[in-house]
């Protein structure tokens, strides 16, 4: 969803790479793309290991969403233009379909994960299940594949969406919308925790039926909310709290403007969200506030310059607060700010000053 738009002469890049080393490296601090950074040939090599080494280090995490629906120029949702430093990109509806975009992505360090809705999966044996297609497939006693039950289970869902994301595209992980108006079809909110807790098997910290990368990660399992409220099926003290453990972050959609706003007005009313999901909790702003390429926005004259001040200060509130870290929603869109990704940019430079090494 970002991409650095600096143009640097091979000098003043080595210049910029040299004067980088003195510092620990807690951000973009060269300033470069994924072009940007292969210009410098020879140096890049050290500039990755850098790169890397700042990926693994204890910072606060920079996330976005690439939203590739044909709203945006598609220039930001290649993902060889994304900002070096971001952490987590989710891939939301379409996505950029080159698999070595993603690898070069990966390669300095990002965690790619797709973003899926409850009400678009199946439970087991249903009439959508891939598994009834095969030959010689027997449907179990007791099991009607057009009608789902308090009974009904999704262990196939989780293990085709694991085999799909993880095993054959590589990617990192699963981002799962857990908002009231995403639950419903094969997945009513009865069944909200039975759901999440086939999909922990696969994804997450608690997963059993995952492969552990050499570096002893597992994928990713983010819990994607706009639930603020205790109680029913998808309270955050029933679906969160009770399998907080299964989950790697929370994201939450603390949105001040749009079709979903948050009913909040800005930091000082994240209280009830740490309450609810303690030290995972990353902020999300609405990136569709952004402005449009050909100018324009949804909420004129003002939402963008309202959604761009919501995130620098949810930014400096993890800093100051010790949060999780911050990011937006349709992060694509900040492509259209002059330089592109500008935003984004701007509040991994606050969650991770540039600091001198001792």
């Amino acid at each position: 969803m970002n991409q650095t738009i600096h143009k640097y002469s091979f000098c003043i890049g080595l210049l910029v790479f040299v004067t980088g080393l003195l510092f620990s490296f807690t951000y973009d601090k060269s300033g470069l793309s994924a072009k940007d950074s292969k210009s410098l040939a020879a140096d890049s090599a050290s500039y990755l290991k850098q790169l890397l080494k700042y990926k693994a280090s204890d910072h606060l995490l920079a996330v976005g969403y690439v939203v590739a629906d044909g709203n945006d120029p598609e220039a930001s949702t290649n993902l060889l233009n994304l900002p070096d430093s971001l952490d987590i990109l989710s891939l939301f509806v379409g996505y950029d379909p080159n698999p070595d975009h993603w690898k070069a992505a990966q390669k300095k360090g990002i965690k790619i994960v797709r973003t899926i809705a409850p009400n678009s999966a199946y439970f087991d044996h249903s009439a959508k299940d891939p598994i009834t297609k095969t030959s010689g497939y027997v449907r179990p006693a007791g099991i009607d594949p057009n009608v789902v039950k308090s009974t009904s289970t999704y262990d196939h869902y989780a293990r085709d969406k694991y085999m799909e994301y993880i095993v054959q595209n590589k990617w990192d992980g699963l981002d799962v919308d857990i908002e009231t108006g995403m639950f419903g079809a094969e997945v009513p909110t009865y069944n909200a925790a039975k759901f999440l807790s086939a999909l922990a098997k696969y994804f997450g910290p608690n997963c059993t039926s995952c492969t552990i990368k050499p570096d002893g990660k597992k994928p990713l399992f983010i819990y994607d909310t706009d639930v603020i409220f205790a109680g029913r099926n998808i309270g955050y003290d029933v679906l969160y709290a009770p399998f907080k453990s299964n989950y790697d972050h929370v994201y939450f959609q603390s949105y001040t403007g749009g079709n979903r706003a948050w009913r909040g007005s800005g930091t000082q009313d994240f209280l009830p969200i740490v309450k609810a999901y303690g030290s995972k909790f990353i902020a999300l702003v609405n990136g569709d506030q952004y402005i449009y390429s050909k100018g324009g926005q949804d909420s004129a004259p003002d939402g963008d310059a309202k959604t761009v001040a919501s995130l620098l200060s949810y930014a400096q509130w993890m800093k100051d607060n010790n949060g999780g870290g911050a990011g937006a929603y349709r992060m694509s869109r900040d492509y259209n700010h002059k330089p592109v990704f500008k935003n984004i940019r701007e509040a991994i430079q606050i969650m991770n000053p540039e600091t001198k090494s001792k």
